[in-house]
């Protein structure tokens, strides 16, 4: 593990055990067991992030997901309705939404609506004692 990639993470991670983070998903109106996922680990600093900085900071997740330091789960919420909005009012989310209503009523063009699937990421054990981070629960959100 390189100092500078847990320098880069964002630092509500390095506080406690959890956090927020979302999906961005193409789902379709026709079919609502369809959907394509177009960005996966999002965490926004800013609504106004930019794809670059969304990207590098998945990667860094994917790679702490892959040494074994933290998982992610979209099946359980964590974030309260303004975060959501947070994610669904962002640059990023309004660019795939556009994209996915270009589509809307074309025949063929089955995903025709986006939506934010907010989750979270927890650290492992492995993790927490890295980061020097106590149990979940110790610190509130």
């Amino acid at each position: 593990m390189k100092i500078r990639e847990i320098r880069e993470l964002p630092r509500y991670l390095r506080r406690r055990a959890r956090m927020p983070v979302a999906r961005f998903e193409l789902i379709s109106s026709r079919e609502p067991e369809l959907v394509s996922v177009a960005l996966n680990d999002v965490v926004l600093l800013d609504p106004e992030d930019t794809m670059a900085e969304v990207k590098e900071r998945a990667a860094q997740i994917a790679r702490f997901r892959e040494k074994g330091l933290l998982t992610t789960r979209y099946d359980i919420r964590f974030a309260d309705g303004d975060l959501e909005a947070l994610y669904e009012d962002s640059a990023l989310f309004g660019e795939l939404w556009v994209l996915s209503q270009q589509g809307r009523g074309k025949e063929g063009y089955l995903f025709d609506d986006a939506r934010v699937r907010m989750g979270v990421i927890t650290l492992t054990p492995k993790g927490r004692d890295l980061f020097g981070v106590p149990e979940p629960g110790a610190i509130r959100f």
